[in-house]
């Protein structure tokens, strides 16, 4: 709240050095409004004059696990969502600010700072790697890591072009998908329309995806999203109101006459769409015909039409995104450690235990043991999801 006088500056930061939309202000003030309880909020400004030229939002907190706790420094943003950074740092100030960062955390109490995961089209990471080695490298170590993936669509000036930019294969496979939903439907009144959800119709539009969603992951014997991740529906859907009010919601949906078929749920910031999450129609005879094709096409006319370079597709790799043109970055994670014994000791400790609870709570437990049993099952444990990047 106190910060809300320069949302603006903030935002007009961000967008200026083509930072994600998960570090804009109300991003971070919902995240923080929901995921910050039992930690401490520090945001860093960097000012040249009255002109603000660098952003750090982190936040402090000692994370438990069995007899080790350690001192953790993350980003706001982090955890509990799905999300990736660039930080808002104007060009040619990565050094000072790293610096200054540098040096007023050295008076805090910490063992380990993440900085991450930063985002794959983050243009400024080997600065970013520099300044963090040469600003920390007198009282702390350093270490990175690359675990994960995340997927970018180049959005084409026209569909055509964008068609042109794959193979053979994927264009034939993309037309006859095409063809195939619209000679299902066509013995049905109406026609196809995709529109995105706007003031008068968002609360209604925002519930029918989820529900569409959550029927589909629930059907497979899964949570879904909005199961898995606590408090999510909430923290989404204010979001979505949040956001819709600075023009950034692209909730779209898909119709035809009075069939919803398909759901995307993105926003747009700078030159990007976030593809968040989506949902689509379990009708047999729709869904066989490869609907997410048509609405992956429909989404790309979008986004030409809002001259949007990239849509970030979020993380992990998938098969069905790379043959439509979806091309794979390295999510990169940077680790910055105490140089003392006992905070050397917790860190080490700590991290095999959060490995530890990765495989055996994550990994055998909730993805392989609990969808098989006939009870009700919760969302994922917040111990897991905080100590989660320290285990990478």
């Amino acid at each position: 709240e106190e910060l809300a006088a320069l949302r603006e500056q903030w935002d007009d930061l961000a967008a200026s050095v083509g930072s994600e939309i998960f570090l804009t202000f109300d991003w971070c003030r919902i995240w923080w409004k929901y995921y910050g309880k039992n930690r401490n909020l520090r945001v860093w400004l960097f000012q040249e004059g009255a002109e603000l030229v660098g952003i750090v939002p982190l936040f402090l907190e000692n994370i438990w696990l069995g007899p080790v706790h350690i001192r953790a420094v993350k980003m706001v943003g982090s955890d509990h969502t799905l999300a990736q950074f660039s930080l808002p740092v104007a060009a040619g100030y990565m050094d000072e600010v790293v610096e200054k960062l540098a040096e007023s955390l050295s008076k805090e109490k910490w063992d380990i700072m993440h900085i991450g995961p930063v985002a794959g089209l983050c243009d400024h990471y080997d600065k970013l790697k520099e300044s963090i080695g040469r600003a920390f490298g007198g009282y702390c170590g350093v270490s990175y890591s690359e675990n994960q993936v995340q997927t970018y669509y180049v959005v084409a000036d026209t569909w055509e072009d964008q068609l042109a930019s794959l193979s053979k294969n994927a264009r034939r496979n993309i037309k006859r998908k095409c063809k195939a939903l619209q000679d299902v439907l066509r013995n049905r009144p109406g026609t196809l329309t995709t529109d995105f959800a706007t003031d008068q119709n968002v609360d209604e539009v925002f519930s029918e995806f989820v529900d569409m969603h959550q029927k589909h992951w629930n059907r497979k014997g899964k949570l879904g999203h909005f199961g898995d991740w606590p408090d999510s529906f909430d923290f989404h859907k204010e979001m979505a109101r949040t956001q819709l009010k600075h023009g950034r919601l692209r909730l779209m949906q898909t119709r035809w006459g009075e069939y919803n078929l398909a759901y995307e749920y993105a926003y747009k910031f700078g030159d990007k769409y976030f593809a968040f999450l989506n949902s689509r129609t379990d009708m047999k005879d729709v869904a066989n015909t490869g609907v997410g094709t048509t609405i992956f096409a429909e989404q790309i006319k979008k986004a030409i039409s809002e001259n949007v370079r990239y849509i970030d597709d979020m993380r992990a790799k998938y098969e069905y995104k790379l043959r439509l043109g979806g091309k794979l970055f390295p999510m990169r994670d940077i680790y910055v450690f105490r140089k003392r014994i006992l905070s050397n000791a917790r860190v080490y400790v700590f991290r095999f235990f959060s490995k530890l609870l990765h495989l055996c709570y994550y990994k055998i437990w909730f993805m392989r043991i609990a969808p098989r049993l006939p009870f009700r099952r919760r969302p994922l444990w917040r111990p897991w999801i905080r100590s989660f990047a320290f285990c990478q």
